[in-house]
């Protein structure tokens, strides 16, 4: 029996073969010339028609299953890694192709993305060895290409690499996502030919339907995240800097961090940063070589307030409510710079150039500091003598020493003291916050008696305590260690709160005491100085340390003062390494608090 070369791949083409066949033999029956061993022949080939026709329905329906399975394994992901191999595994199955390829276009080039063979492993693109051609002549003609021999095929005659490469059954279909060319899927058997047909052609035609959506999908959900990506590295970066340069306020470290950040962002190779001066630019921070022709570029970029961008540089005005404030100079390094990169050095100078505005008012301000500091010193200097004479020569006319005073006259001269007084207190405090503004106050930390402190604090305020006909309790614990702190400058502070208690408490109040070791710091002592006057609204006590500061409420803006004692308490305390602090109820009262560091090595007294 004459034995054909028939494989369970056969397609549609074998069994019309097989059909034309038999019907031969059968009409060579019907003419009485065929012998009896024809018609066994023709029952068999019947038999093996049958088992192909079934085989092939279920080949059918098998590829119509994995191309299901695949669909839903393709619309399951959306990874962009993930998708492409799944592609090609899918259509190395789909086809039975001895091994592909997946080609897309990725900046207008084709550029071969996976590579597998009929086990699943990669190799190389230069392995595969594929004809260009016909990658090029399916995306031309945008319909799938079947080839079962490109040997001898008509239409590749002309192409030296199928030649040379030996190319036969190959099988190429274009990726098109609305109109757009995605790529192209590749796949062949080299070493046969007549490997491939038309069923396979149509299911290449249905698979990279359904692969050109996917791979659109995972393309744009890849873009998408690159981008998201991106942008998350980009605010990171603006808040890093943001961070960096809200924490200074030297001007020239501002100048030096923001170009330094600049530079970061953009991975330039170096940069500059510029000033407007009356010479033109001055450039700070600078780490590059600024040629005359740049300045002037700089110059115009400062006038007409829009960048000057070129893939070699970025030259980007810094504005501050349309105000130029100065000018980033960016040279490119191994990459050239985009768009990308000036969108983000725009971002980044809109913030920087907050940072040195603000760099810019804190030294102003710093300055005007310094000039009023220095006019309070010279003012304060210059009133300490003529008051001194006043205060002198009031006490020699009250002592009657020139002569006696009538009633009247003594009246006068007291009005005389008194205001010599408040001057002198007031130069005093002028004094000593201009000194610590200026960071000239100096304290001599020693080993210090509070009780000592507080009874010269207490003979200071009698006079005022006998007045207001108020009462006057201490409560020091008895263990109290020595404090380590300036003798004077603790009795200041005594002082300040203590004149304050009086002045803000009625007539026949109660003004209080307290020294303890505080709790939660054992190296430190609390003292507490607690009245029943009229008390702090919350409002104000968030003022109260604060230079000039004289409450609004009417009994306590009847009471003379600077408005500076609290401040220069609080500076004092800081300086001694303890903490002040307030607490009070209207209509009850006011405990002030704060504390001072114990003495080293000195044992409970």
């Amino acid at each position: 029996m004459k034995t054909l070369p028939i494989n369970l791949c056969q397609t549609q083409e074998t069994l019309g073969y097989l059909h034309r066949e038999i019907h031969a033999r059968r009409t060579a029956l019907r003419n009485g010339s065929t012998p009896a061993a024809l018609e066994r022949e023709l029952a068999h080939w019947e038999k093996i028609i049958q088992k192909l026709q079934t085989e092939s329905l279920l080949q059918k329906n098998t590829r119509m299953e994995l191309l299901y399975a695949v669909s839903q394994e393709l619309n399951a992901s959306l990874d962009w890694e993930e998708t492409i191999q799944t592609v090609i595994d899918a259509v190395i199955r789909l086809t039975g192709a001895e091994r592909g390829m997946l080609v897309l276009k990725e900046a207008g080039k084709l550029q071969t993305q996976v590579m597998r063979n009929a086990t699943g492993k990669p190799f190389s693109e230069k392995a595969l060895n594929f004809s260009k051609s016909i990658v090029q002549r399916a995306l031309a003609e945008k319909k799938p290409l079947l080839t079962n021999n490109a040997q001898i095929d008509p239409r590749f005659q002309d192409s030296e690499s199928i030649s040379a490469l030996g190319l036969r059954s190959i099988l190429c279909a274009p990726l098109i996502y609305r109109d757009v060319e995605l790529g192209v899927i590749y796949v062949e058997n080299r070493a046969h030919a007549g490997i491939f047909s038309p069923d396979d052609l149509a299911v290449l035609a249905a698979f990279t339907n359904q692969a050109a959506v996917a791979l659109a999908n995972a393309r744009t959900h890849q873009a998408t995240n690159r981008a998201l990506t991106r942008r998350v590295e980009e605010l990171t970066l603006l808040q890093e800097m943001i961070r960096d340069l809200n924490g200074r306020l030297n001007f020239n470290r501002v100048m030096e961090r923001s170009i330094a950040w600049a530079i970061k962002a953009t991975q330039a190779a170096n940069g500059a940063l510029g000033l407007p001066s009356p010479e033109g630019i001055q450039w700070l921070a600078l780490s590059t070589q600024i040629t005359p022709a740049d300045t002037e570029t700089a110059k115009e970029v400062l006038q007409c307030h829009q960048p000057n961008f070129s893939p070699e540089r970025i030259i980007l005005p810094l504005m501050r409510e349309n105000r130029p404030l100065g000018v980033f100079y960016l040279v490119a390094g191994e990459e050239p710079f985009t768009t990308k990169e000036l969108e983000l050095v725009t971002r980044l100078a809109d913030n920087a150039a907050i940072a040195v505005e603000n760099a810019r008012l804190y030294e102003a301000l710093l300055h005007s500091n310094q000039a009023k500091s220095e006019f309070v010193s010279l003012v304060s200097h210059e009133l300490r003598t003529p008051m001194t004479s006043i205060r002198g020569y009031s006490e020699m006319l009250q002592k009657g020493m020139v002569g006696e005073l009538t009633a009247q006259q003594l009246q006068f001269v007291e009005t005389i003291q008194r205001n010599a007084d408040r001057m002198r207190i007031l130069v005093q405090d002028l004094l000593d916050i201009s000194r610590i503004e200026s960071g000239h106050l100096k304290i001599q930390p020693v080993a210090t008696e509070l009780s000592q402190s507080l009874e010269a604090a207490y003979q200071t305020v009698t006079e005022m305590l006998t007045v207001k006909q108020q009462e006057f309790n201490a409560a020091l614990d008895e263990d109290l260690p020595l404090l380590l702190a300036d003798p004077d400058r603790l009795t200041q502070v005594l002082i300040n709160l203590l004149s304050n208690a009086v002045k803000y408490t009625p007539a026949g109040g109660k003004i209080t005491v307290r020294a303890h070791f505080e709790p939660d710091r054992p190296a430190f002592v609390c003292c507490a100085i607690t009245d029943t006057g009229y008390g702090i609204s919350p409002a104000d006590q968030c003022k109260l340390f604060t230079k000039f500061f004289r409450s609004e409420h009417p009994a306590i803006r009847k009471e003379t003062g600077t408005g500076l004692g609290l401040a220069i308490t609080k500076n004092l305390v800081e300086l001694h390494g303890g903490a002040i602090w307030v607490q009070s109820t209207e209509g009850v009262g006011t405990t002030f608090f704060f504390t001072t560091p114990v003495a080293g090595d000195v044992s409970r007294r």
